[in-house]
């Protein structure tokens, strides 16, 4: 599933492609692709504004909010025409200048909802803290998370604590932190608690520079692939850069893969 950074780099592509022209129309090629939750999307709106928020692309118009959700396989390809070779085109928002987005989903999780500009949006409104934000720090995460019993990396990967955090990054994260992943809060000391945030923002800043994490299908707006993978340090790997052996376990039905010798809790404290 595409991440805070992938998401980030199509938003910052998709942006400089489309902002400002106007919505020729939208058409769905598969039943619960597109929803539409006021009235249908008219041919004449102006795109005001591309942003994103945790995991979700946002583009607004005057009148509509079209929230894009890529899910495990989506992609957001700008393109002036639709390609023959794409096998797996779910929607085309076309514009007038003969710009075409192109929604291309091989699982068919993903999801372009269109509400009112005025309407509340439950799925943005319900999201944690952006990383990247001042207000993601030290203070924030201890107090989110005192209470709860869950393992860090599970916690990490909480959307309604901290917004766009996915597995890859979860792990890259506590891996640089020397915090194994099963830890709970109470085991973590405030040291802990500063590197997981200073990590947090260091892979994420990194990831977007390479354009984000290529493992399988994630691809930019010119379906380019990013280069993070080439930097990964344990997700995906046998031994981690001081040659221990990788460990995988499921955790929140994900696999984490993290190194039992550097992340040991014991070592640590």
């Amino acid at each position: 599933m595409p991440e805070l950074p992938e998401v980030q780099t199509i938003v910052t592509e998709l942006k400089s492609g489309v902002q400002g022209k106007i919505i020729k129309g939208i058409e769905s090629f598969r039943e619960g692709t597109v929803e539409i939750f006021g009235d249908e999307l008219s041919s004449d709106e102006s795109i005001t504004e591309v942003y994103r928020r945790g995991k979700y692309i946002i583009i607004k118009t005057l009148r509509n909010t079209i929230v894009v959700h890529l899910r495990m396989t989506g992609k957001l390809i700008l393109d002036n025409q639709i390609p023959e070779n794409l096998k797996h085109i779910r929607a085309v928002i076309s514009l007038y200048d003969n710009t075409f987005i192109i929604f291309d989903d091989v699982r068919t999780f993903g999801t372009i909802r269109i509400y009112p500009a005025s309407m509340s949006i439950s799925s943005l409104e319900n999201l944690g803290v952006e990383p990247l934000s001042e207000s993601f720090n030290a203070s924030y995460l201890k107090d989110r998370i005192k209470n709860s019993k869950s393992p860090i990396k599970n916690i990490l990967l909480n959307q309604q604590i901290i917004a766009g955090i996915g597995n890859i990054y979860a792990c890259e994260i506590l891996f640089r932190s020397l915090i194994n992943p099963t830890a709970k809060p109470h085991e973590l000391c405030n040291d802990d608690i500063v590197k997981i945030v200073k990590n947090t923002k260091e892979v994420l800043k990194e990831a977007i520079k390479c354009n984000g994490t290529t493992i399988s299908d994630y691809r930019r707006v010119d379906d380019k692939q990013g280069s993070f993978q080439n930097f990964l340090q344990v997700y995906g790997k046998e031994v981690c850069p001081l040659n221990h052996k990788i460990l995988k376990i499921k955790q929140a039905g994900r696999t984490t893969y993290y190194c039992p010798v550097c992340q040991n809790q014991e070592i640590i404290k």
